[in-house]
């Protein structure tokens, strides 16, 4: 008698969970991509980059930035005590370029090397990305350009894992393609939830309004708590929607590796105070808590089964226009095994993320 009442419970919480994905399908249909007007990029910007013991990745990243690093008016590189060749890399790759500098940071952590980083700019506009990061050949001059037509207080743009040909590889980047269609479509309808700081740029101005709302307790989140600020200013955000606004990133080698950078999300949130961001964290956490209790529950009524089969469809309806905007059409055959992998995945790192503290890098 009591599976009745609980199916009814479940199917309410998919029903939310719809209308929100919903408002995400038309934020993201009825915006049009961003057109790039070259002759409209009359704006100072900087880019700044933190490094912590990345001498595997930083030379990908070189390739990608030096053909374009003419067009912004200086690259700063930090690094964040590196105990590796990271500093002597950087120091190496700067010798080329004039608007390039290299410094150790003072404090440590990613939190302090930025802080210190953005304090040396001088342009109007900080852009960020990581070291482990590629960007796209024109992603400098997209940038300036889009700055210029839309003068926000932020900037959110996409972030991608780069093809792989593991298996592993390729479903964390639809794992994390479902996040990132997410994070543009909310961005899109006026109401973002959460930003990457692998492509994020943001006014001098309202970084250093910002100083005193960073939650300098967590070891990372700056960037969502930038956002944060951001929203509660009602200062101007807007998302970078074009194909080659991208910027690509690696998938993680193993499992354990996977897991202890998803928990560490996870852990920042204890930190989050901004409600929109609240509300969509518990009710994906609260809805796949049901499908995994669902699945199980299978066994007794089929009728659960349903309520697994729904969220798939709903889910596909915002992730396979994104998939193909964001030139990923090969993940889309992953989505069915991803659909029944992810409520079990989601319950355990938010148990693991919200019972540990962690550091950005060791």
């Amino acid at each position: 008698m009591l599976l009745v009442p609980m199916l009814e419970l479940f199917y309410i919480i998919l029903a939310i969970y719809a209308v929100f994905i919903l408002g995400c399908l038309l934020a993201w249909l009825c915006n049009k991509s961003f057109i790039v007007q070259k002759k409209d990029s009359d704006i100072s910007l900087s880019l700044v980059v933190c490094c912590k013991n990345e001498e595997r990745q930083l030379p990908t990243l070189f390739a990608s930035i030096e053909p374009q690093v003419g067009e912004i008016d200086e690259v700063i590189f930090v690094s964040d005590h590196s105990t590796d060749s990271t500093l002597t890399l950087l120091e190496c790759f700067a010798q080329k370029h004039h608007k390039i500098m290299v410094f150790s940071s003072i404090g440590r952590g990613k939190k302090n090397a930025l802080k210190e980083a953005v304090n040396k700019v001088q342009s109007l506009y900080v852009l960020c990305t990581d070291a482990d990061c590629v960007v796209s050949p024109d992603y400098f001059s997209m940038v300036k350009s889009f700055l210029w037509q839309h003068k926000p207080d932020l900037m959110v743009g996409g972030v991608k894992y780069t093809d792989s040909a593991k298996l592993f590889g390729q479903m964390q980047a639809l794992e994390f393609a479902s996040l990132a269609s997410t994070t543009a479509a909310t961005a899109l309808a006026g109401y973002p939830i959460m930003c990457n700081g692998a492509n994020l740029a943001f006014s001098r101005d309202i970084w250093n309004k910002a100083q005193n709302h960073l939650v300098d307790s967590e070891a990372s989140g700056d960037d969502m708590f930038l956002m944060h600020f951001v929203k509660r200013v009602k200062g101007k955000i807007v998302f970078l929607k074009h194909t080659e606004g991208f910027v690509e990133t690696f998938a993680v080698d193993g499992l354990k590796q996977f897991f202890e950078q998803r928990k560490r999300w996870v852990s920042k949130s204890r930190s989050y105070t901004d409600c929109h961001t609240i509300f969509v964290a518990l009710l994906v956490a609260v809805l796949n808590m049901c499908i995994t209790i669902s699945l199980f529950m299978a066994v007794f009524d089929i009728r659960f089964i349903w309520l697994f089969v729904i969220k798939f469809l709903i889910d596909s309806c915002l992730l396979l226009p994104f998939l193909c905007f964001s030139n990923q059409k090969k993940l889309i055959k992953f989505i069915p095994l991803i659909s029944i992998i992810y409520p079990f995945y989601i319950v355990l790192t938010l148990l693991g993320g919200m019972f540990g503290r962690f550091d950005w890098k060791k």
